[in-house]
């Protein structure tokens, strides 16, 4: 029985401790690493192509980051003056706001002397301290409202700003991750063969999974343009950021847009809309750019991918379209990972296949590793090859 050792102890207890409690400190702040390291996978094939032209790490993480701000604002900015406009155009029709606003309380009242008993100047003057008595009610909750409001608004611009600085510093060492990843697995070939698998899903379910979202806005907005819809860019974003919920999806947007021409009496909009939006929005992107994106090998059951995305939202909230796909996925990886380590270690009885099993047991000894130097050496192509490493065949 070996001796116990009370300062190995001590030093145990305190690491568990600190470790414990910054996991603590660092839980509120959990979604917004997991958001980061999903975003630097996602934007990773776009840092790596431009760092094929330009040998500079900073400034190709530089560049997709400042292309989507760009993007955002410029959206933002669309939405907005959008909006106003047609708030502008409510505004203005008889009879509204404006109209209602300034015509005289007596006169409004006065109308209905007839069936009350109350003078209408007695009235008036109960509706009116009434009124004020009410707004000086709720200007606390109105103020405290608006406190809110600025503190969510305050805390989620810093919780924007820092994800894009994660997003940039985990692209720019994007090398020395992928070397050090399999360092941190027991046995380094199940490391690696476990990567790789996870690599592929991954692939599947969020690059594949965006990139096919984003041509389905794409093709959304060109069509909304073609036939005349107003807001057309808007629409196509829309349409993007829908085909992103499995559940509701881009049918959600140009169906209500046909709806919307049909009770206008816009017919052929209507069934140009409806039909154009079936082929282009929907089994073009699922049968043709799909397929095309994805790895044959790493492609996941449509009803996996439904079940991942759709699912946590009922738990979870909004941050279970992230969280979801991340759980599956990583369940799906150790499981095919244990169906190729546990396939690789059968042995054939025929005595005619002992040197291809020493060959292939060779190869499960020395595995291809995960290095830095395997991206830059050789690009990577999103539709046929790993994101962060070569192929591993066990």
């Amino acid at each position: 029985m070996k001796n116990y050792d009370p300062v190995k102890a001590i030093y145990l207890v305190t690491i568990i401790l600190v470790s414990l409690f910054a996991l603590y400190i660092t839980s509120a702040f959990f979604y917004v690493i997991v958001l980061s390291s999903l975003f630097a996978y996602v934007i990773y094939p776009v840092y790596f192509f431009c760092f094929r032209f330009i040998k500079s790490k900073e400034v190709c993480a530089l560049i997709p980051l400042g292309a989507i701000f760009l993007l955002t604002v410029s959206s933002g900015i669309l939405i907005v003056k959008a909006l106003m406009n047609e708030i502008s155009k409510i505004l203005e029709i008889p009879n509204t706001l404006n109209g209602f606003a300034n015509m005289d309380l007596r006169r409004i009242v006065g109308f209905f002397e007839p069936f009350i008993e109350t003078h209408p100047g007695q009235l008036t003057v109960s509706i009116g301290a009434y009124l004020n008595s009410l707004v000086i009610d709720y200007v606390p909750r109105i103020q405290s409202n608006i406190f809110e409001i600025s503190t969510d608004l305050s805390i989620l611009i810093i919780e924007l700003i820092i994800i894009a600085v994660l997003t940039y510093y985990l692209l720019v060492e994007s090398e020395t991750i992928i070397a050090e990843l399999p360092n941190i697995f027991p046995d380094r070939n199940t490391g690696v063969t476990f990567l790789g698998e996870l690599n592929h899903i991954y692939q599947s379910l969020f690059v594949v999974y965006f990139l096919t979202c984003l041509a389905t806005g794409i093709i959304g907005g060109i069509i909304y343009w073609i036939l005349g819809v107003p807001y057309s860019l808007i629409w196509g974003i829309l349409t993007f950021v829908m085909a992103l919920l499995p559940v509701v999806g881009a049918g959600t947007v140009y169906g209500l847009l046909a709806l919307y021409y049909v009770l206008i009496q816009d017919f052929f909009t209507a069934g140009a809309l409806f039909f154009l939006g079936i082929i282009f929005m929907n089994l073009i992107p699922d049968f043709i750019i799909r397929p095309k994106l994805a790895r044959s090998r790493a492609s996941i059951h449509p009803a996996i991918t439904l079940i991942a995305f759709a699912a946590p939202v009922f738990v979870l909230g909004p941050i279970g379209i992230i969280i979801g796909p991340l759980t599956y996925g990583f369940l799906l990886a150790v499981f095919r990972t244990k169906k190729i380590i546990g396939s690789s270690f059968i042995q054939p009885e025929s005595s005619a296949t002992v040197s291809t099993q020493a060959s292939a047991g060779m190869t499960i000894e020395k595995p291809t590793e995960l290095t830095a130097g395997m991206m830059i050496e050789k690009p990577v192509e999103i539709s046929s090859t790993h994101i962060l490493s070569q192929e591993v065949n066990p």
